[in-house]
């Protein structure tokens, strides 16, 4: 049964605390809020933080048969609920489903008022937060509406005497021989009793390839039970850059001994391994260099987003030439996983912690850690968990004034906060890495994100270091990088906001999340004649930012780059922010540099300094990068030098190495004594292929004296 539609709400008082459950209170006059949804749909509420009570009156008959459970897929953040004045339990995690015995309330009266105490305090980006909401509340990625609310769906389940309470399904290994899927389940049993447990195993041709019957003698109350099932010669499921996604479909039925199904759970589940070396990833045994994109909560209120909108999501990935997105400070939507499952879209895992947290969330964020474990650990897209993001803080959250590479950047950040040993850090990240590895030991665990390598812990993360938004230029990445290889294993933070309608100023009211000292600092809004040349200026260079690091990373393949993550896929209002696609998901020039960065062959050069004079000796290094599993043995590739009509010229030819990077050779001459605009044209060609890059310089004449 379904309890949708609208809810009887009003802001939690002391006196609504004692007497809202009964279900004698008048509520006519209240506000009313849809369930599933957000209370910020309503205008009262769209900006309330705090506590809201909901009511729901509905009917229900007394002579129906089996156990009823009352279902609420997902609240956010927390509440308490009761049904016909008597509490019966509370739930924490906003993406956790939790199921309540409601049987001898629903057969005592046909009439039934269920109030639920909804509480999603405002967070902002505190250090001491309690509420584990990430980037739905904190950070540049999140949406400005309020998401308070009961925003899944509230039903009436029935099953028999024996249900599944909590379910858990893990490839734990896999290969072109035999793969094996770990099957948990914890079952709630009314009464002592014996059950049987059929398992099948179905492929995607539709044969059956593993299952079968086991018989279990259960106590009262929960009962927690692990099996495998084993199947011969699978077939694999692979990114999509690197084969095919067939899926599996997995079915448990509980039956008791009057050959009645009492409960029964279905899953999807493709089979694979996946392992990370150094932030390497490698997929059923296959290196890939992972080419990622943060993906933050898909509109500003997520029961809402069109399914159609979070498929064509992940297709926009896919269609970039990407592998992987990372389902940044929170979890998604179950239409997001069911996509990257089908498209072949890798998925880095996010738990919704950002920044800091209160010491009081410890025990609530490793339940969260086991629930999310529960809740995804079936996707074969999900391959990777990351606990916390950036437990000290953001690095180089102000400006720091570099105009050309010194080792200003290299003392900020090994000076920064996000060395200290903090409560954070140190205690609740490693409490929450050792919960997900306990949970799932089949993936990698990354327990800090956005974390520099330090005394303590040598290896880090991902380094989230923003170079040409809230530090130094965009080109001095590769300075950066040399100065300190390490930073380069998985390189984050990668992007700038930009403007997505043409009459926006920094100042407008409608982007609270803007950015505002970097705008000032990289695109200043006065040395433009009007708001529209200036939103275009802010979306060219997000285009440059990414270009150049994308390429400097990829020159760095496997060297020791394991892959790098842009922020952001889409940006979360419609004024603009740090998506490559705007709000409606129409592609920005960012959108077109990254496929042309992210192509799987790809040529690049030294970029040449902004400004040169005649004379000058230049020597460009030339790059080619292959995300082929099989090397191009017939590769000719051609540079050009031009102004005007000067014209220098070199080529070279060879092989180029599967998913390898491959120095081609050095573009040397010296700068013309000619005056403009200098391009450097590169060119690669091979069978049924050819790809070209550009750059561009400008001569001015040498000073005088």
């Amino acid at each position: 049964m379904e309890l949708s539609g609208l809810w009887r709400v009003a802001p939690l008082s002391p006196e609504l605390h004692r007497s809202g459950a009964d279900i004698d209170l008048d509520d006519t006059d209240w506000e009313q809020v849809m369930v599933p949804g957000h209370w910020a749909e309503n205008d009262t509420f769209s900006t309330f933080a705090g506590r809201l009570l909901y009511r729901r009156l509905f009917s229900f008959p007394t002579t129906v048969q089996g156990r009823h459970w009352l279902s609420l897929a997902g609240v956010l953040n927390s509440a308490e609920i009761w049904l016909d004045g008597e509490y019966i339990g509370d739930t924490e995690n906003y993406s956790t489903q939790h199921r309540f015995d409601i049987t001898k309330q629903l057969a005592s009266r046909s009439e039934h008022l269920l109030a639920v105490e909804v509480s999603c305090p405002y967070v902002g980006d505190s250090r001491d937060k309690t509420a584990l909401t990430g980037t739905l509340q904190t950070g540049s990625l999140a949406p400005s509406r309020y998401p308070g609310g009961i925003w899944q769906p509230v039903t009436i389940q029935k099953t028999g005497s024996v249900a599944i309470q909590r379910s858990r399904l893990i490839c734990t290994a896999a290969s072109p021989e035999e793969a094996t899927i770990q099957v948990r389940v914890v079952l709630d049993a009314n009464e002592p009793g014996e059950v049987r447990i059929g398992t099948s195993v179905v492929a995607p041709t539709g044969e059956a390839v593993a299952g079968g019957m086991t018989h279990h003698t259960l106590a009262a109350g929960e009962n927690r039970l692990e099996w495998t099932a084993t199947i011969d010669s699978p077939l694999l499921w692979w990114p999509a850059s690197m084969g095919d996604q067939p899926l599996y479909e997995v079915a448990v039925a509980v039956t008791t001994p009057d050959n009645t199904t009492s409960d029964r759970g279905e899953w999807r589940i493709g089979l694979r391994t996946v392992e990370m070396d150094d932030l390497v990833f490698s997929v059923n045994g296959e290196r890939l260099f992972s080419k990622s994109v943060a993906y933050g909560p898909p509109g500003p209120l997520l029961a809402h987003v069109p399914k159609e909108q979070l498929a064509d999501d992940v297709r926009s990935v896919r269609d970039a030439g990407l592998d992987m997105m990372r389902v940044y400070g929170h979890i998604g939507r179950s239409e997001t996983y069911d996509a990257a499952d089908e498209l072949g879209v890798l998925i880095w895992q996010d738990l919704p912690l950002i920044g800091g947290y209160s010491s009081k969330v410890k025990e609530s964020a490793r339940a969260m850690a086991r629930a999310s474990v529960d809740l995804l650990a079936h996707h074969p897209s999900v391959v990777v968990w990351s606990g916390h993001c950036e437990p000290n803080g953001q690095f180089l959250s102000e400006p720091v004034e570099a105009p050309s590479f010194d080792t200003s950047l290299i003392h900020r950040l090994k000076g920064g906060r996000y060395f200290l040993p903090t409560w954070n850090l140190s205690v609740l990240d490693t409490v929450v890495g050792r919960e997900l590895r306990n949970a799932d030991p089949s993936r990698p665990v990354i327990p800090r994100s956005g974390s520099l390598p330090t005394p303590a812990d040598l290896n880090g993360s991902d380094a989230h270091l923003w170079l040409g938004w809230h530090s130094g230029r965009p080109d001095q990445l590769s300075d950066v990088l040399r100065y300190w290889p390490r930073l380069a294993t998985f390189a984050g933070g990668i992007g700038s906001q930009s403007a997505a309608i043409q009459d926006w100023s920094v100042e407008s009211p409608e982007w609270d999340t803007a950015e505002k000292g970097s705008f000032e600092r990289y695109i200043p809004r006065t040395a433009y004649p009007d708001g529209q040349a200036w939103a275009a200026a802010t979306r060219s260079y997000q285009a440059d930012v990414l270009r150049v690091q994308i390429e400097t990373l990829r020159r760095l393949k496997y060297r020791p780059a394991g892959g790098f993550c842009i922020t952001a896929l889409a940006d979360a209002e419609p004024s603009g922010g740090f998506g490559v696609l705007d709000f409606n998901r129409r592609p920005k020039p960012a959108f077109d540099a990254l496929v042309d960065a992210c192509r799987p062959v790809v040529i690049i050069g030294d970029a040449p300094p902004q400004i040169v004079t005649p004379g000058m000796a230049m020597t460009l290094a030339v790059h080619a990068v292959s995300d082929l599993r099989e090397s191009l043995d017939d590769v000719t590739v051609s540079a050009v030098a031009r102004l005007g009509d000067w014209v220098h010229k070199a080529s070279w030819a060879g092989r180029l190495s599967a998913d390898a990077c491959d120095k081609i050779g050095d573009l040397v001459f010296e700068v013309p004594d000619q005056h403009g605009p200098l391009t450097i044209d590169l060119e690669l060609q091979s069978t049924d292929l050819a790809v070209t890059n550009r750059y561009q310089t400008v001569v001015i004449p040498a000073a005088e004296g």
